[in-house]
């Protein structure tokens, strides 16, 4: 599986590696990059003022993951991980995270979710809001 991923990055944000966050293997587990991933999209949505419960009036929730690994993380390396946002349909939009181990210099992994704007008391999709739109927070 290849990920095509954007050219600019909008945000950055780091994390350090906790002793919770390896596995048996002694190295970031599998599922602590879309944790990771979770803790960068909060934080580049804080930047426009939103989160996953008020995306500009709406709720979101997750449609899909995807993940190409690269390279470990180890306790203690501090990962960097750049995030943008790309609209892909009236209700949905892609957020892509690029981490890079920047204790070993060394790429760890490209990651995409899918995020639908979601009525959760109608269990159904709903537009993205003009107030998300407008807010600049999706590349053009």
């Amino acid at each position: 599986m290849k990920i095509e991923m954007p050219s600019t990055w909008q945000f950055k944000t780091e994390i350090e590696i906790r002793v919770t966050d390896l596995n048996y293997g002694n190295h970031l587990a599998n599922q602590q990059f879309l944790a990771f991933a979770q803790e960068a999209r909060m934080k580049f949505f804080n930047q426009f003022s939103f989160t996953e419960l008020d995306f500009g009036g709406t709720s979101l929730i997750q449609a899909d993951a995807a993940i190409t690994y690269k390279g470990e993380g180890h306790l203690a390396d501090i990962v960097e991980i750049s995030v943008s946002a790309i609209k892909t349909g009236n209700s949905s939009f892609n957020v892509f995270y690029s981490f890079w181990n920047k204790t070993k210099n060394a790429p760890m992994a490209d990651l995409r979710t899918a995020l639908v704007c979601f009525d959760y008391s109608t269990g159904k999709p709903v537009g993205i809001s003009e107030k998300a739109i407008g807010s600049g927070i999706f590349l053009s």
